[in-house]
C-alpha cells in the first residue's frame, strides 16, 4: 500500500508558504499574498497541494504546486494540464505550476509537460519538475528555514556521508530550530513521517525525541488512513477476484486474467461493484472488456 502524506505536505506548504516557495522556484523574490482554497469541482473530485496567490516582481500569479511522495498512477502531465485549465480559468491571472517529488526513484520520468498538435490546433502546457534527491541538503540547512527542515532527509547528503548520519544531521538541525516547542514538535513528527519514505521505522523512532510522532496529530491521522486505506484495498481486492472468477468460467482463463491489470488500476469500489454485475450478465469478452475501458 503507497502511503498518503497529504496532511503534512498542507501543513509545511500553507504554514511555511514563502520558503517552501522559494524551494520549489529556485528564487526568493515572491511574496505570498493568500493560500486559496483548492476544492475543484470536476468530474473525479480533486485536491490541489497547494494553490497560492503571490506578487512576482513584475505580476500577481496563481503559484500551484503538487507533492507527490511516489509517481502518479494517472499520468502527471495529465493532471498538470487539467489543474492548469481550471486554475487559469477560476482567477483569470496567469499560472505556474510545479510538482515536487519526494521519493528518491519518483519523477525520473515525468517530462514536464503535455502537448499535442494537429488538425489546425495546437497546445502545451510546461511545468516545473521538482525531485528532492537532487536539491543539496547541506544547503537547504543553512538556509535556517524551518519549513523545510522536515523534507532534508530525503534530500542529497553531502558526499561521503552515510545515510544514517545524515538522517541524524537533519532530526539535529530541526530539534535546534528556533521555533517555540509546539511548532518545533509538529516539524520533527512532519520529518519522522516524510522520512520514513526512505528510512526503517525503527532508525526514526530512535532519533526522534520519545513520543513526538504518537503525540503528533498527523500521526494519529496517519494510522487511521492507513487502517481505513487497507480496510478498503481488501475489499477492492476481493471484488477483483470475484470480477475474474466469474469470467473464468465462462471465457478462456488467459484472456480473463489479461484483464487483471485494468482493473487493479480502479479505485473506487462502487465501479469495480457495478463491473461485477456486469461480468456476470456478459455475454462475451469483448463487451465485458468494452465496459471496463468505460470505467
Amino acid at each position: 500500500m503507497r502511503q498518503r502524506y497529504d496532511n503534512v505536505a498542507k501543513f509545511v506548504t500553507t504554514e511555511y508558504a514563502e520558503p517552501f516557495t522559494g524551494l520549489i522556484l529556485g528564487y526568493r523574490n515572491v511574496t505570498v499574498l493568500e493560500s486559496l482554497a483548492t476544492e475543484q469541482v470536476t468530474l473525479k473530485a480533486r485536491q490541489t497541494d497547494s494553490t497560492l496567490k503571490v506578487q512576482f516582481p513584475n505580476e500577481i500569479a496563481i503559484l500551484h504546486n503538487e507533492v507527490q511522495a511516489y509517481d502518479s498512477r494517472e499520468p502527471m502531465p495529465l493532471r498538470m494540464a487539467g489543474y492548469h485549465g481550471f486554475l487559469l480559468r477560476e482567477h483569470k491571472i496567469n499560472v505556474y505550476c510545479s510538482v515536487l517529488y519526494l521519493h528518491p526513484r519518483a519523477g525520473r520520468n515525468d517530462p514536464g509537460y503535455y502537448e499535442y498538435i494537429g488538425h489546425g490546433c495546437e497546445y502545451r502546457h510546461k511545468y516545473r519538475v521538482v525531485r528532492l534527491i537532487e536539491i543539496e541538503g547541506q544547503s537547504i540547512l543553512e538556509l535556517q528555514e524551518p519549513g523545510l527542515l522536515p523534507l532534508t532527509p530525503l534530500m542529497k547528503p553531502p558526499e561521503g556521508m552515510n545515510p544514517t548520519r545524515w538522517l541524524e544531521t537533519c532530526v539535529d538541525a530541526t530539534f535546534n530550530a528556533h521555533v517555540d516547542k509546539v511548532s518545533r514538535d509538529l516539524l520533527l513528527a512532519s520529518l519522522g513521517i516524510f522520512g520514513g519514505l526512505v528510512y526503517d521505522k525503527q532508525l526514526i523512532d530512535e532519533r526522534l525525541p520519545e513520543g513526538i510522532m504518537q503525540e503528533s496529530p498527523f500521526f494519529r491521522e496517519y494510522l487511521q488512513e492507513a487502517e481505513e486505506r487497507g480496510l478498503e484495498r481488501g475489499q477492492r481486492e476481493s471484488a477483483i477476484k470475484l470480477i475474474l472468477a466469474l469470467l473464468g468460467d465462462q471465457f478462456q482463463s488467459e484472456a480473463v486474467q489479461a484483464l487483471k491489470p485494468m482493473l487493479e488500476t480502479i479505485d473506487d469500489l462502487g465501479q469495480l461493484e457495478q463491473l461485477h454485475l456486469a461480468a456476470a450478465r456478459t455475454q462475451s469478452l469483448e463487451a465485458f472488456t468494452q465496459n471496463l475501458r468505460k470505467a
